[in-house]
C-alpha cells in the first residue's frame, strides 16, 4: 500500500494530467454504517467497502478514492461517469444503464424474528404483518409471496431498524446474512432470535459506469485474480 501511495504521489507531481486516470472512483452510500462503511468527517476510513475498493484498485494498480453520495445520486453518478463502480448490489436494486461485474460476494437476505414474538409458520402467514425495512430497498420476494399485504416498517438505515428490533418498535426484520453475523460477532445484536428465513441467496455485484475509466473486463480480471489470491476470502473473513 505504501509503495501505490508513493507512485501516485510521484504521477501527481509529474503528470497532473495523468491523475484522475490513475484512480479508481469507488461509489458508497453515504447511509452505509458497518460491517460495510464506517464514516469519520464525511470519510470513508474502514469497512468491506474500504477493504475491497482499495484492493480492487491495487490489483489493477491504481488508488482508491471513495465518493460518498445519498442514494438517490447513485444511479445518475455511474450513468453520468462521475464514479466507476458501486459494489454490493444486485441488477434488480439497482437499474440503470450501466454495465455489472461478474457475481463475487456471497450473502443471503434473512427474516429474522424476535423470539418474545410468535412467529408465523410460513412466509404467507407474515402478511399484513408489520417488518423492518430499509427505505428505498427493493424486497422481490417479499413483494412476490404477500403483494398489496406486504406491510413495510420502513427506516433509514438497517442500524435504526436494528435498535427499533431492540427496543420493541418492530418484531421481525430483514436482514442481510452478512451483516446479521457481524452484528451478532460484535455483540451488538443481543435480541433473542427465532431460527431465520432465508428469503434468498445471492452474491452480490459491481456496477460498472460505460462512462467511467475502468470497464467491466478489467474489472472482472482483478476479480479473478484476488480470487486465485484468496485476497477477497480474507477480506471478507474480516467481517465475518
Amino acid at each position: 500500500m505504501l509503495a501505490m501511495t508513493l507512485r501516485y504521489s510521484l504521477l501527481t507531481m509529474l503528470f497532473p494530467t495523468f491523475v484522475s486516470a490513475a484512480e479508481l472512483r469507488v461509489l458508497v452510500l453515504n447511509g452505509d454504517s458497518m460491517p460495510w462503511a464506517k464514516l469519520e468527517n464525511h470519510q470513508l476510513t474502514a469497512g468491506f467497502y474500504f477493504d475491497l475498493g482499495h484492493a480492487l484498485a491495487g490489483q489493477m494498480g491504481l488508488q482508491a478514492r471513495f465518493i460518498l453520495l445519498p442514494r438517490k445520486r447513485l444511479i445518475h453518478a455511474l450513468e453520468k461517469g462521475d464514479a466507476d463502480i458501486l459494489c454490493n448490489y444486485l441488477p434488480v436494486w439497482l437499474p440503470g444503464a450501466f454495465d455489472w461485474s461478474t457475481p463475487f460476494i456471497p450473502n443471503a437476505e434473512l427474516l429474522i424474528s424476535d423470539k418474545q414474538a410468535g412467529k408465523p409458520a410460513s412466509l404467507n402467514a407474515f402478511a399484513n404483518v408489520r417488518i423492518g425495512t430499509v427505505l428505498g430497498y427493493v424486497y422481490s420476494e417479499l413483494d412476490q409471496a404477500l403483494g398489496a399485504t406486504f406491510v413495510r416498517d420502513d427506516a433509514p438505515s438497517m442500524r435504526n431498524n436494528l435498535l427499533k428490533l431492540a427496543a420493541g418498535r418492530v418484531q421481525h426484520l430483514v436482514i442481510n446474512q452478512f451483516e446479521l453475523e457481524y452484528q451478532q460477532r460484535q455483540g451488538q445484536l443481543t435480541t433473542p432470535l427465532h431460527p431465520y428465513t432465508v428469503l434468498r441467496s445471492f452474491k452480490g455485484q459491481c456496477a460498472v459506469s460505460r462512462s467511467g475509466q475502468i470497464t467491466v473486463k478489467a474489472l472482472n480480471q482483478a476479480i479473478t485474480a484476488l480470487q486465485s489470491k484468496h485476497e477477497l476470502q480474507r477480506v471478507m473473513g474480516q467481517y465475518r
